[in-house]
């Protein structure tokens, strides 16, 4: 059955993306943040030397003002300055009217940690690019990731030539040069990859609800 291997592919992902973040949580020397609601925690063309664990509270990560995900305790965020070796493309703002206790990992301890645990490198960026691929979506869209409308989502990476409702890389490319027009041929492929749990060199619309929306109220935060 497709739609039971894609699910099996994709809990697959979630489970390493969790290993990663119960990893990043045990590091010792965090620095522990709070901030009052609404603060702003960083913002599009600061440099980005650290990333974030959340402990309390939910922080909103904005492109051009739209929202692109919520992160909840547990999740992490501000991963792609460190990754990607680029300036912050998203604004993080605290959403919980009780505040939000962060922990906050120093650029060099992350970067020793990857070095260490290659495999958690992968996974992270596998999660960086995805929620790279919904901020050049939203950008498109000029509105909210639309968790609750796939289809639109979907249609609008689409290729306006392609017939047989796939994503190919041609049109992630574009997209994704959109967002930054100095993404790499090898970048984009990366992204592609990242979207593509059939590794099929496409996404099916099946293939992309599985990666972006199997339950809204989890992807939103992903």
């Amino acid at each position: 059955d497709s739609d039971l291997m894609l699910t099996l592919r994709e809990k697959n992902k979630i489970r390493k993306r969790n290993r990663a973040k119960m990893i990043l949580r045990l590091q010792a020397d965090l620095v522990k943040k709070t901030v009052e609601k609404d603060d702003t925690i960083f913002k599009e063309g600061d440099d980005g030397d650290s990333i974030y664990l959340v402990e309390s509270g939910l922080v909103h990560v904005l492109a051009n003002d739209k929202h692109v995900f919520t992160a909840k305790p547990g999740n992490v965020f501000g991963e792609y300055s460190l990754l990607m070796s680029r300036r912050r493309n998203c604004r993080a703002v605290c959403g919980a009217e009780e505040g939000c206790r962060l922990s906050q990992m120093p650029g060099d301890d992350f970067r020793r940690l990857m070095d260490r645990s290659p495999d958690i490198k992968t996974t992270l960026r596998d999660l960086c690019f995805r929620r790279d691929f919904k901020k050049a979506i939203t950008l498109r869209l000029n509105k909210d990731f639309p968790y609750d409308n796939p289809r639109e989502a979907f249609d609008a990476v689409k290729s306006a030539d392609c017939s047989d409702d796939k994503l190919r890389l041609q049109a992630v490319g574009s997209l994704m040069r959109e967002l930054n027009p100095n993404y790499t041929d090898e970048e984009i492929l990366q992204f592609m990859q990242a979207l593509d749990i059939t590794k099929t060199g496409d996404v099916t619309f099946e293939e992309f609800k599985k990666v972006f929306i199997a339950d809204i109220r989890k992807s939103a935060s992903v």
